[in-house]
């Protein structure tokens, strides 16, 4: 499956929710998922890695929101978070709010971001690490946009797991109701 940007920003919405986010977080994690997805990075995958984890304290959706709440002047260093390569995404739009360029370090990934571009010297998407986020120099090349490919299936099944879960059941009053083809099925 090839899934187009809005699909993934929807289903990574509601896989949010589905795992217990609220409406506010599930949509940042919506968009940071899209917009790795966008730049040539799994975020699929990413998200998907961080909705079986569990783990608010380790989150990258949370520390990444609270990032762009309150924007550190110093470096700050995040420990065990998984799928850092989410936070790239806050990383940007930190640097269209604030022009100015950041800088996010994990494990083997280095990436700088400005307020028009994203540049990135080493790319590893590892699963838990520990994440540096300041501002710094620009380094690395920079990444082209690449949307148009095909989602990882195991993931992309992990993510619908997720979104199933904001589903209503059926019932057999909704069905009477009009939803479904109640007592008659005339197709």
């Amino acid at each position: 499956m090839i899934p187009s940007l809005s699909e993934i920003t929807a289903t990574g919405r509601k896989a949010a929710k589905g795992a217990g986010y609220s409406w506010g977080l599930a949509d940042e994690a919506g968009r940071a998922t899209a917009w790795l997805w966008e730049h040539g990075i799994d975020g699929i995958t990413a998200l998907a890695d961080v909705l079986d984890a569990r783990s608010p304290q380790t989150c990258p959706i949370y520390i990444g929101t609270r990032l762009c709440d309150a924007p550190p002047s110093d470096p700050v260093t995040f420990e065990n978070v998984h799928s850092p390569i989410l936070l790239l995404s806050f990383a940007a739009e930190l640097s269209k709010i604030t022009q100015d360029t950041y800088q996010l370090t994990f494990a083997q990934g280095v990436f700088s971001t400005t307020p028009k571009a994203m540049f990135c010297a080493y790319l590893a998407t590892n699963t838990q690490a520990s994440a540096e986020f300041s501002r710094g120099p620009v380094s690395g090349e920079q990444l082209a946009p690449a949307p148009r490919r095909e989602a990882p299936a195991q993931a992309w099944a992990r993510l619908g797991a997720w979104e199933h879960k904001t589903y209503a059941p059926a019932t057999e009053a909704s069905r009477l109701a009009g939803a479904g083809a109640g007592l008659s099925d005339n197709d």
